[in-house]
């Protein structure tokens, strides 16, 4: 199961690099996000 605490630190990053303008790591972290996402909720929808 993906923690909150992760997800929440992705979304930090995200808005981090965005500000700094580093458009790569903005990208590479949203995919990573994606995943954590997705990740969270195929362990919700089997109970866990």
């Amino acid at each position: 199961m993906v923690s909150h605490d992760i997800i929440a630190q992705l979304r930090q990053d995200i808005t981090t690099a965005g500000d700094a303008g580093d458009e790569e790591t903005v990208q590479r972290l949203r995919a990573e996000l994606a995943k954590a996402l997705e990740q969270n909720d195929e362990d919700r929808s089997k109970g866990e």
